[in-house]
């Protein structure tokens, strides 16, 4: 029998520290279609999973707390990749278990929240995975590997992927509704998606 995480056992944070660089510098957590925001939106389909969400973001810090309440700016400087949101995630999370998301998937779905609270395993980590590709940024993270990611970004270390690979991990599979984990991170993007876009926001 599956024992679903409660919501004061797992903590959920959207990271939104990246540099919009293909946004025309426009902060990808704050964008909004239809008048809606995005960020608005996976924040309220993670309130029935999670009692601790927040967002750890490094601009427009404001705007953000407009939104929310709980924003958290990296520990480490100059931007250096999701890994150091998820460091600063992990120290700032209030239960044993981490669920992250990044807030450019505006298409996010209850089910993400659903399978990752109810996932049974011996690891530390659980990653996405639609087809044969890792999606490294959707993952559920025990809070206790906090001081081994440390030590991991003490050694120079930036990539994910080799943290994970470290550590070892379990695959949670999505062989339905792998829209949900397209991202939208240029102009691009926006047009390609503009039709799923209407659908769920217009």
């Amino acid at each position: 029998m599956l024992t679903k995480l409660q919501k004061d056992t797992v903590s959920i944070g959207i990271l939104s520290g990246g540099k919009s660089s293909r946004m025309d510098g426009n902060d990808k957590g704050l964008i909004d279609f239809y008048g809606k925001s995005v960020l608005s939106r996976i924040i309220n389909i993670a309130s029935d999973f999670s009692s601790d969400i927040f967002v750890v973001a490094n601009n427009n810090l404001d705007k953000y707390r407009q939104i929310h309440p709980n924003i958290y700016t990296d520990i480490l400087t100059d931007y250096q990749g999701p890994l150091s949101g998820i460091y600063t995630a992990l120290s700032k999370c209030k239960n044993k278990k981490l669920i992250i998301l990044p807030c450019d998937g505006p298409f996010i779905k209850d089910i993400y929240f659903k399978s990752l609270t109810s996932y049974e395993s011996n690891k530390n980590i659980q990653v996405v995975k639609t087809g044969n590709r890792l999606q490294p940024v959707y993952a559920r993270i025990d809070s206790s590997l906090l001081k081994n990611l440390e030590k991991f970004l003490q050694s120079g270390e930036r990539k994910i992927d080799k943290w994970y690979n470290s550590c070892g991990f379990d695959e949670i599979c999505f062989d339905k509704n792998t829209d949900m984990f397209l991202n939208i991170n240029s102009k691009n993007d926006i047009k390609e998606n503009e039709q799923l876009i209407k659908k769920i926001y217009g």
